[in-house]
């Protein structure tokens, strides 16, 4: 089209304006032509709207394209619709789509796929990410993967890929943790503290405040979002889980209940503020029986475990006066 008048098409022109990147002016220009031949702007708008489905496909399927371009044309009953030839026509067709579906595509980029991985009580798994992280999970743990953006509930280790411009992120309930290139491990249960332990390279940590971590640091995030970071304090403890051990060190009775269910299936009662104010240091091995873990639990505690099915009471072995 070289003006509002002409009645031959210019690809070029139609393919920016389709693709929004016509100037105001070609834009007008293109507007009257379109409403001077309205049969054309019909074609024009089915062109627009296979483009829109074939990008959103992230596939060009130009035989589709034409089908429905046809389909059009019959519909309309033109047989010489833009006054050219139909091999000349079709050239064209493709010619728009391909204008439009570059320029789209050199501006959008296509959304990523969501994936969930997760774990039964009691089992450890891995998973390595599009991007070559790899990630271990404890026991019933989940993660939300989108790109390098992974929501995590329970424990995982990762050992992240790095990529400058592109940083890897753990979401850990309000918890944000961004790789600077690095193995590092989360704990997160919804009732308990984060735990950030750092093996190699370096994190940051947000929420309430924010923290870089080194090799062998610890962070521990509160309830209310404060971070407390223990510089070189980490010890071969601290990854054992990743070998089948769960180890705890001077854990308070409250810290043993998410640890207990998500690696026994056990719910653990404590309502005694005497036990409840009592640590536990003690080790066990993955398959090891419920039973024995709560004895050996009640026993460093000074107290008595009653099971009624998944869920265990413990209380002082001699009421208190």
């Amino acid at each position: 089209m070289t003006g509002p008048s002409s009645s031959s098409p210019d690809w070029d022109k139609l393919g920016r304006y389709l693709a929004g990147e016509s100037s105001p002016d070609e834009a007008a220009k293109v507007q009257r032509w379109l409403e001077e031949h309205p049969a054309d702007a019909q074609l024009l708008a089915a062109l627009d709207v296979a483009s829109r489905q074939s990008a959103s496909q992230q596939v060009l399927n130009v035989e589709a394209a034409l089908l429905r371009v046809r389909t059009r044309v019959k519909a309309q009953a033109r047989t010489a619709l833009w006054r050219v030839a139909g091999f000349v026509a079709a050239a064209a067709v493709l010619f728009v789509v391909g204008v439009i579906m570059s320029r789209r595509t050199a501006t959008e980029t296509p959304p990523s796929i969501a994936r969930s991985y997760s774990t039964l009580i009691g089992q450890r798994d891995s998973v390595t990410l599009d991007d070559g992280t790899r990630i271990t999970l404890g026991p019933a743990s989940r993660i939300d993967v989108l790109g390098r953006e992974v929501t995590l509930t329970g424990e995982a280790f990762f050992d992240v890929r790095h990529d400058e411009a592109h940083p890897f992120t753990v979401r850990a309930g309000a918890v944000v943790i961004r790789d600077i290139g690095t193995e590092f491990s989360v704990h997160h249960d919804p009732s308990e503290r984060v735990r950030i332990v750092v093996h190699e390279g370096a994190v940051e940590v947000t929420a309430e405040n924010s923290a870089t971590l080194h090799p062998g640091d610890v962070a521990v995030v509160t309830l209310v979002g404060v971070i407390e970071a223990s510089r070189g304090a980490a010890t071969e403890d601290d990854l054992a889980w990743t070998q089948g051990r769960l180890v705890f060190r001077d854990a308070a009775v409250a810290e043993l209940e998410a640890d207990l269910r998500r690696w026994y299936g056990v719910e653990l009662r404590v309502t005694d503020s005497t036990l409840l104010r009592r640590h536990f240091t003690g080790s066990f091995v993955a398959g090891e029986p419920a039973t024995q873990v709560l004895e050996a639990i009640a026993l460093a505690l000074g107290a008595r475990v009653d099971r009624r099915g998944d869920t265990a009471y413990v209380r002082l072995s001699t009421p208190t006066r």
